[in-house]
């Protein structure tokens, strides 16, 4: 029985012992760790998208690549955006141009008012003095225009009375023409009456030597025949007569007709000077309109010099405008410039490249998803632990981070912060408890775990990567 006793106290001696040694490690490895599998890596992944509009040029990398930030990934077409720097720039210069000429603008207003009054006076006395001398012109213009207008009529009378003139010889030439007729057939028929008479005195003459007329009839013959001759003789001197005035007529058109030509040129000088005075009365006119505008005009000049204040006020704000229209070009410049600087698209961060979307000649909008870059440097554990296992989990906890992927390889971390709300809540369609049909669902919480750097293997992690994360509470 003794034996037997002793066997029994052994063994519950070393149950006694093996219950609290595992109650021990219960208490201290069980208890003072919360542990979640609902774990996973996370990190940055930046979404690289273009600043500006444009036609896709270059595209240098490649899906799943390297990059540092700061290195090219792609190029889009610039010469719409390199036009605009130029015509920024010579925005810029115009600008500057006007600057300079409104600056030079208020020096000039400010010395040159008095100046400006002084020059006016003059100029006003110079146009009175112009006023009175045009004046003194129109006068002796409008007489030189009666004058002409005057010798005109007078030339206009003399033509009527030459032309009558030439009318009247021409009629005395048709007379002269038909007394030259008449006397010419007087002519003819007392030519024809002494031939007759010539040879009725021939006949006689041969007659009477035979003795067959008497003496008689021969002188009555040589009587007939002296009278013919006579008439002849009187007919051929009222034919040149005749001829004379027909001459004469001549010679009265040929005057008459060099009085009508010089008639018409007297005629044609008076218009002549009409026009010749007409103009020089116009241009009188103009001399007395030009004067009496630049009376006008050195009248405004004058009143404007004497508002040489309130115009160096006008200049110095046109000046200010303008400097502020160089302010105003050289930030669109800048804006141009820095526009074209968005045609050349940088790695924002170091990592690696994904998703890339863009291609060479592709049409892109600022904002369009050309690539992520996932940041591989900077990960951390995102753990969504129970609200239940909270208690002990504060921030600078250690942690254990076991990677399923990398067969269960361990890391180590801490605790970084705690969300302030449950996942659910941040769900697209949050939980609604008042609907009547509650069921308690234990909630999680997202806590972040920050992985110490520079451990082995660091480099292997990528994000997503499922873990599981082991606090330690105590």
């Amino acid at each position: 029985m003794n034996r037997t006793k002793i066997k029994a106290c052994l063994g519950t001696a070393i149950l006694l012992i093996l219950t609290t040694g595992l109650g021990i490690r219960y208490k201290t490895c069980v208890m003072g760790h919360v542990s979640t599998n609902d774990a996973f890596v996370t990190g940055d992944n930046t979404i690289v998208s273009p600043q500006a509009g444009g036609i896709v040029k270059q595209v240098l990398v490649t899906d799943n690549q390297q990059v540092k930030q700061g290195q090219l990934l792609a190029v889009l077409d610039d010469s719409n955006y390199r036009t605009a720097v130029e015509q920024a720039k010579a925005n810029l210069g115009m600008a500057l141009a006007q600057a300079a000429g409104a600056g030079a603008s208020v020096d000039l207003t400010a010395r040159t008012g008095e100046a400006q009054i002084i020059q006016a006076q003059g100029t006003i006395e110079q146009a009175d003095s112009g006023i009175v001398g045009a004046k003194a012109d129109i006068a002796r213009t409008e007489a030189s225009v009666s004058n002409a207008r005057a010798m005109a009529k007078s030339a206009e009378a003399n033509i009527r009375i030459v032309e009558a003139t030439v009318a009247t010889a021409i009629a005395n030439k048709q007379r002269a023409l038909g007394s030259v007729d008449s006397a010419q057939a007087a002519v003819d028929a007392a030519a024809a009456a002494y031939d007759k008479a010539a040879r009725d005195s021939e006949r006689a003459k041969n007659l009477i030597a035979k003795g067959a007329i008497s003496e008689q009839s021969s002188d009555q013959t040589e009587s007939s025949l002296l009278t013919a001759k006579a008439v002849l003789t009187g007919r051929q001197a009222d034919l040149n007569a005749a001829r004379q005035q027909l001459s004469v007529a001549d010679a009265s058109i040929d005057q008459a007709r060099a009085q009508l030509i010089a008639a018409r040129e007297q005629a044609a000088a008076a218009g002549a000077g009409i026009r010749q005075a007409q103009t020089q009365s116009l241009v009188t006119y103009q001399s007395a309109r030009q004067a009496e505008a630049r009376r006008h005009q050195a009248t405004g000049v004058m009143d404007q010099a004497h508002a040489a204040p309130a115009q160096l006020a006008v200049s110095q704000s046109a000046k200010a405008q303008a400097l502020a229209k160089v302010d105003q070009a050289r930030a669109a410049l800048d804006d141009a410039v820095l526009r074209l600087s968005y045609t050349r698209i940088y790695a924002p961060i170091d990592g690696e490249v994904s998703k890339r979307s863009v291609t060479v000649g592709a049409l892109v909008q600022p904002g369009t998803p050309l690539m992520t870059i996932a940041n591989e440097k900077d990960l951390w554990v995102t753990a969504n632990f129970k609200e239940t296992q909270l208690g002990g989990i504060k921030p600078g906890c250690s942690v254990v981070i076991k990677a399923d992927a990398l067969h269960g390889k361990v890391y180590k971390g801490h605790v970084d912060s705690i969300s302030a709300a449950t996942g659910a809540t941040f769900a697209l369609l949050p939980p609604d408890n008042a609907t009547g049909n509650f069921t308690k669902v234990v909630q999680r919480v997202p806590v972040k775990i920050a992985l110490d750097r520079n451990q082995p293997g660091f480099n292997d992690l990528r994000i997503g990567f499922s873990v599981v994360a082991t606090v330690r509470t105590r």
